[in-house]
């Protein structure tokens, strides 16, 4: 299989996995940053707020900076909790949206989820070449060496 058909398949995976549960776990926490960052991933050692913030298990902390760091041209549009339900919705910065396909929306009944969620849908899009986005990605390297970001995340 191919290797953006391998990551979509990865991205729809982790969404039903976040659709599931309840609440993060490590393990939840340990795929997003595997398979929903690839910015983060490109380090030489993981960052340390990142670190921090999964240490205190601040998730929806995490999910914001996160949003921030690896899709840096998007922002939150809304974050709102509609019958227990929370609802994240994030799209293109400066983008008017007129369209469905301009934002990446999520609903779970835990804030974190769904922020997660809308992270990880907006990954889906732009893997399946659907959101606009003027940063380039960058490329993922494996290097010897260089720390793992699930390192001090229990599985």
């Amino acid at each position: 299989m191919w290797p953006k058909q391998n990551l979509e398949r990865d991205l729809r995976s982790l969404l039903r996995r976040i659709e599931t549960t309840c609440q993060p776990t490590g393990s939840l926490v340990a795929d997003v940053l595997q398979y929903a960052c690839p910015r983060l991933k490109s380090g030489i050692q993981p960052h340390d707020l990142v670190q921090r913030l999964i240490g205190a298990e601040a998730w929806v902390d995490l999910g914001f900076w996160l949003i921030g760091w690896e899709l840096p041209d998007w922002v939150i549009h809304r974050l709102s909790c509609d019958d227990s339900r929370w609802n994240c919705a994030i799209c293109v910065r400066g983008l008017a949206i007129n369209w469905v396909e301009d934002v990446a929306e999520f609903q779970h009944d835990n804030p974190a989820l769904a922020i997660f969620g809308a992270l990880v849908q907006a990954q889906l899009q732009k893997a399946q070449g659907r959101a606009p986005s003027n940063v380039t990605a960058f490329r993922r390297r494996n290097r010897s060496g260089a720390a793992s970001m699930t390192h001090g995340v229990e599985r």
